[in-house]
Parts: structure tokens; C-alpha cells; sequence
């Protein structure tokens, strides 16, 4: 039998599949109820306000909110249960920026771009172009560009966000089209119209095939848009200083576009993001 070599562009695909495939957090299911999601993690004696690192490879990834989420009273197990679905697809998906900023890191050291072999040089021209960047030999700046473009979410952060766009996990857009960042798009197709929409909007809510979808797009969006060019560069700057919680703080006041009330929104998540202590979360990741 005659054997193909992969080309490398290949093999670099095929590892990052395999990557997010066999990852620690392996757990993905769908489920009909709030009550399964608080009697695994009650079994397993995983308290999410408590959560120790030895444990997030116990947690769930949950594809969509359960049927009856909506119905549950108890203010307190709502919070509960809503940080045990989004916070295990918030890790995750941070930690496979990190495995894509880790191969840029690796390849940095060995020299300039003109110093790759041939499948480092196709592993970079992937991540430029998922990145929406120009790739160019000659750019000496390209390390520096993809850099602060491939780089995490504070959790806190990303926590805060999906509690104001998705209601808790409770709003129709989460339910029914597993949005839980209340993202746009003009493909009427690919989203949901928001009834109390202008008459003169044409933009509906962009719905997803499971949540970890929702999360990824969330992410990529605030690590692509120049909308968020000021949140990447003062992410880059405060990151090297340490203090996490005002770290975070500063990069809230950073994300008045994601928003057509600008500045309210940023009061409206600080306001989140104290009351609910969201910075003892940034200590886990």
C-alpha cells in the first residue's frame, strides 16, 4: 500500500481538532433539566463559588440551557446553575487561545518569520488569516499583531457580558438560538429578529448550533474588531503589570461598542461585575 505524506498545512488543522477533541474538559451533552446539572456537580462536590483547579476537568460542557431554566425562582440556584454552564465553555475556550498564542510564543523564538521552516510558515499563515491579518515575510510586527490578537478573555469578564446579553441564560435568544452574547447579523437566515426591534433596523440576533459556538464567536469577535482595537492594546499593557481585578475594570470601561447605549453599557456591567463578584472567578482560570 502506498502511504501520502500529510502536507503540513494539514497535519496543523488535524492537531488542532485533536486538541479540542481530547482536551481535559471533555464533557459535552445536552440536557433536559436544571436539576441533572445541580445533581452532577452536588455528586461530585464541585461548589462553582469554590471551584479548585484539580476539578475543571470534572466540568460540563452543556450544548444548550435546559428546557425549563426559565422556570426556575430560586434567584440563587439560578445564578448557580447559569455560572456552571457558562464558565466551563468560557475555560475552554480560553484555553484553546492559549494553545494557538502558545505556537505563536514557540515560533517567535526561533527568529524572524524568514527563519520558519516550511510548516511553521504554514502553521502562521493559518492563524494570520483566522486573524484577519495581512501576512507579509517582511513584517517585522506580525509576532507583536498576533499576539494581542490571540490572547484570552478575562472570565470575569466574559461572565459579565453573558449575564447582561442573555438575561441570566433565561432570554429567548439563549434559549432558542444558544446566543448567549446577543450577537448581530444582517443574514435574516442565520438569526433571530428581536420583537421590539426598529422599524427601521434590519439586524436580528445570530443564533448558534450549541453555546460553545456562542462563546467562540464572542471571543474571536472582541480578539478581531476594530471595534475593540483599544480593549486589545490596553489588554496587551495591563497584563504585564499583574492586579487582575482592576486590570478587568479597566478593560470594561473599553467595551462601550458592544452596545448601542455606549456608556450605559459599561455602567451596566461594572454594576454586574460588583455585585456579583465576578473577579473571584479570574483566580480559577
Amino acid at each position: 500500500m502506498k502511504y501520502v505524506l500529510l502536507k503540513p498545512k494539514l497535519i496543523f488543522v488535524i492537531l488542532l481538532v485533536i486538541s479540542c477533541l481530547f482536551s481535559k474538559q471533555s464533557f459535552s451533552e445536552n440536557v433536559k433539566s436544571w436539576k441533572e446539572i445541580d445533581r452532577y456537580y452536588k455528586k461530585n462536590n464541585i461548589d462553582i463559588y469554590n471551584l479548585q483547579a484539580s476539578e475543571i476537568e470534572k466540568l460540563k460542557s452543556y450544548e444548550t440551557i435546559p428546557d425549563n431554566f426559565a422556570t426556575l425562582e430560586d434567584v440563587q440556584k439560578k445564578k448557580e446553575i447559569f455560572y456552571l454552564i457558562a464558565y466551563p465553555l468560557i475555560h475552554k475556550n480560553n484555553e484553546d487561545i492559549k494553545q494557538e498564542r502558545k505556537i505563536i510564543i514557540d515560533m517567535e523564538k526561533k527568529g524572524s518569520i524568514k527563519d520558519l521552516n516550511s510548516e511553521d510558515l504554514d502553521s502562521l499563515k493559518i492563524l494570520t488569516k483566522k486573524y484577519k491579518l495581512e501576512f507579509n515575510l517582511e513584517d517585522k510586527y506580525l509576532y507583536k499583531k498576533l499576539k494581542q490578537r490571540i490572547n484570552v478573555i478575562p472570565v470575569s469578564l466574559a461572565l459579565g457580558q453573558a449575564i447582561i446579553e442573555s438575561g441570566w441564560g433565561q432570554s429567548r435568544f439563549a434559549i432558542e438560538g444558544n446566543a448567549l452574547y446577543g450577537q448581530w447579523t444582517f443574514d435574516q437566515q442565520e438569526g433571530l429578529i428581536p420583537e421590539k426591534r426598529d422599524p427601521d433596523k434590519t439586524h436580528a440576533v445570530k443564533k448558534f448550533d450549541k453555546l460553545a459556538d456562542s462563546v467562540r464567536s464572542y471571543m474571536y469577535n472582541i480578539n478581531t474588531h476594530m471595534a475593540y482595537y483599544e480593549f486589545r492594546v490596553i489588554r496587551r499593557i495591563t497584563d504585564r503589570i499583574g492586579a487582575m481585578d482592576e486590570n478587568v475594570r479597566i478593560k470594561i470601561k473599553l467595551l462601550a461598542a458592544y452596545a448601542e447605549i455606549g456608556k450605559k453599557y459599561v455602567d451596566k456591567l461594572e454594576l454586574v461585575f460588583d455585585s456579583n463578584n465576578l473577579s473571584e472567578f479570574d483566580g480559577i482560570n
